[in-house]
């Protein structure tokens, strides 16, 4: 269990975040209550964290995965690491999708330095979006190359800095030291992105509005109120 628990000295870690994720909460508690949405960015590897996040039970209704199966890794790994690195090639992710001001962008990022992650944010903010990071705490201090020479943390409104090595890899092997495995790069924002969004649910409810979250549909009655969810958002969330 030495992954396990080398995660759970991280996750303490997270503690000294706890600042930004009140602010991360708060800013998206007012989204919600004023009818926005909270865009999820997925690129790579990434592409998994909205797309956990997208239509389940248990989560919030006024969640739209911005994913790109182009940068998916099993589809061809050459292709995707090539539109990685290409400058702008971002912008399109966002151009493309129904974000308006009232909206919210979440970017994961754990170099900070992804160009795909930096293009995002500069054209969100060109139309005026809320823009939040998620950026390893190690890597938000180092310069990228894109033509901005900009770090991720420099250009979103908040950013919340993850704990970690800046490599993504979390354990050596004991012989062969130069080996390294275990790796956060994933599992760890989305762990983060989980916890805010559970409590940003319970802070809804606390100023008294039922919170926009998909039931187990179970019965009758849960069916209904999952497919009231989909038709009130259904305009400004592609898959619905």
């Amino acid at each position: 269990m030495r992954y396990l628990k080398s995660m759970i000295v991280l996750l303490e870690e997270l503690e000294k975040e706890e600042e930004s994720f009140h602010k991360v909460i708060d800013k998206t508690v007012d989204v919600i209550r004023t009818g926005g949405i909270i865009h999820i960015l997925g690129y790579g590897h990434y592409n998994a964290i909205p797309m956990e996040l997208f239509f389940k039970p248990g989560v919030l209704s006024c969640i739209n995965p911005i994913l790109d199966i182009s940068t998916l890794y099993p589809e061809n790994i050459y292709k995707a690491n090539y539109l990685e690195k290409i400058e702008d090639y971002g912008k399109n992710l966002i151009s493309n999708e129904n974000i308006k001001e009232s909206d919210i962008l979440y970017i994961i990022s754990y170099t900070g330095r992804d160009f795909i992650a930096i293009d995002a944010c500069l054209e969100a903010k060109k139309k005026g979006i809320f823009t939040i990071g998620f950026i390893n705490r190690e890597n938000s201090i180092k310069p990228s190359k894109h033509s901005s020479k900009k770090n991720l943390k420099d250009l979103v409104d908040l950013a919340v800095l993850l704990p970690g090595p800046s490599d993504e890899l979390l354990l050596s092997l004991k012989e062969n030291k130069d080996v390294r495995v275990g790796n956060l790069g994933v599992l760890l924002p989305l762990l983060v992105i989980n916890d805010i969004l559970v409590e940003v649910i319970y802070k809804i409810e606390e100023i008294g509005i039922i919170p926009p979250v998909f039931r187990l549909p179970i019965n009758e009655k849960n069916k209904e109120i999952n497919k009231k969810l989909i038709d009130i958002y259904k305009e400004k969330i592609r898959g619905f």
